[in-house]
């Protein structure tokens, strides 16, 4: 374990220790500040300063004939460009696009893609139908020193795409790797993107990536979206939700780590042609047979048929606009568990909760180095552990609110043996909480250029003091 922890701050890829920049935090924590009774008083508070999440940039022409564009900023300029799965290799990115061909731009459904790829730069173009006289491809611009890794490049292919393509409805597509919250140090050429790191939208050449607090800046920015939707690993947490939860009316991500394979391009875009007037729910719903159907059938790489039975894998779908409530039921329950002492409630937690791709996963089996937890497991797990009342019921509304308010569709398959998780006991968001190791290498504070103090949610709950509290519980 020392030669991994030494591996992963020297590279500087590293996941932070949550608590590290908790324990930065501004403001200290009020055990008597709030309880679950005054829930419904914090979220009206919350709520009358939020901005209105349904704005969303006109059109340039009033005569939209078309009910969707559908926008992918698609990043191989890393190892997605030709990288290696099950011993095999593979050109993931090109086989994304590839399906996105099959389909194309319709009459009902534009299309778009940024395309970024190791050596080429990028090129914006509108995918149609490939054939025999067809590349599918209409490229609009190419860029031989695209800067992939800079927001401002999402939200200009963003505006542009709006303007050049208008519809009654849009959504977004990050295609990349992903590494949840956390903004590593980008000391090392590759860093991050090498086959055991990941971040989001990394731009191998130019060492540059999309920061969690960025991705913000991209809907607000580039305005409103229907659907956004990360195809990367790691990304559905209640951190980086938070940050876009104002403009977007739906958020679909995974918890865990995702398979090269990405999204199936050619089903969604025969879904979404199929019914341009789904709803939430339905496109939910999309999501989640997909992937069950996906990783029932198993993968096909080459000539060689992988089974992916062993493998866990989740998917979930969430309700921007339930964030704005998130802090309230935190702070209930990180208030009551603190208040109330529930130490071992809080270390059965620790030890038991559902945890999501270890820094290490090769060598580190037991998610010893393992930061991201199930929420709601988490919660399930304290409460009903808990010697006190409020405490318990606490617990029960966070589950209750995940459950029925935040979460539209939730998918967790198969088990980690190792550590005896069922991945169908998920509930559809991760969140940051005290690692398993004792105890924590202090050089890890120096892994990341975010403060986890400094995100959003941070700002608006007392989660971050609370993990701060359940970092020196797990330390006795």
């Amino acid at each position: 374990m020392k030669k991994i922890i030494a591996k992963i701050a020297i590279a500087a890829t590293a996941f932070l220790f949550f608590t590290v920049s908790g324990l930065n935090a501004q403001n200290s924590f009020n055990l008597n500040a709030i309880n679950a009774d005054e829930i419904k008083a914090a979220i009206a508070a919350d709520r009358s300063e939020a901005p209105d999440s349904q704005k969303q940039i006109a059109p340039s022409s009033a005569d939209i004939q078309k009910e969707w564009t559908i926008m992918v900023f698609m990043n191989s300029k890393n190892n997605l460009s030709q990288s290696a799965a099950f011993g095999l290799s593979g050109k993931w990115a090109a086989k994304d696009l590839a399906e996105m061909k099959k389909v194309g731009t319709t009459d009902k459904i534009n299309v778009v893609v940024e395309f970024g790829t190791t050596g080429k730069g990028s090129k914006r173009m509108l995918v149609g139908k490939s054939g025999l006289f067809s590349s599918g491809e209409k490229v609009y611009s190419q860029d031989p020193k695209a800067d992939m890794g800079d927001y401002k490049r999402v939200i200009d292919f963003v505006k542009w795409s709006k303007q050049t393509f208008p519809s009654r409805k849009y959504m977004l597509i990050l295609w990349n790797h992903g590494l949840g919250w956390i903004d590593p140090v980008m000391k090392i050429p590759g860093a991050g993107t090498a086959s055991a790191d990941k971040g989001i939208l990394f731009d191998d050449e130019t060492k540059h990536y999309v920061r969690t607090r960025e991705l913000g800046e991209i809907l607000r920015q580039g305005g409103y979206v229907d659907v956004f939707a990360m195809n990367a690993c790691l990304m559905q947490m209640a951190e980086v939700a938070y940050e876009v939860k104002d403009n977007a009316g739906l958020i679909v991500a995974s918890e865990e780590t995702m398979l090269a394979y990405g999204f199936d391009y050619e089903k969604l875009l025969n879904f979404m042609n199929a019914d341009t007037a789904a709803d939430n729910e339905q496109i939910s719903d999309f999501f989640i047979n997909w992937e069950r159907d996906f990783y029932a059938a198993g993968a096909s790489v080459g000539f060689a048929h992988i089974p992916l039975s062993a493998m866990t894998a989740t998917i979930s779908t969430l309700r921007p606009a339930a964030l704005n409530d998130l802090p309230a039921y935190l702070d209930a329950f990180a208030g009551a568990a603190m208040r109330n002492n529930e130490t071992e409630a809080v270390k059965t937690a620790v030890a038991g909760a559902i945890r999501f791709s270890s820094l290490d996963p090769k060598n580190d089996k037991k998610k010893m180095i393992a930061p991201y937890a199930d929420l709601y497991d988490f919660a399930g797990i304290t409460g009903g552990n808990a010697k006190n009342q409020e405490t318990r019921e606490a617990a029960e509304s966070l589950r209750t609110f995940i459950k029925t308010k935040l979460v539209i569709r939730s998918l967790g398959l198969n088990s980690d043996t190792e550590n005896g998780y069922d991945y169908s006991k998920v509930g559809g968001i991760a969140i940051n909480m005290t690692m398993k190791i004792k105890p924590v290498p202090p050089q890890l504070a120096a892994v990341s250029q975010t403060k986890y103090a400094d995100l959003s949610l941070s700002r608006a709950s007392q989660w971050d003091e609370f993990v701060t509290w359940t970092d020196g519980v797990w330390s006795k």
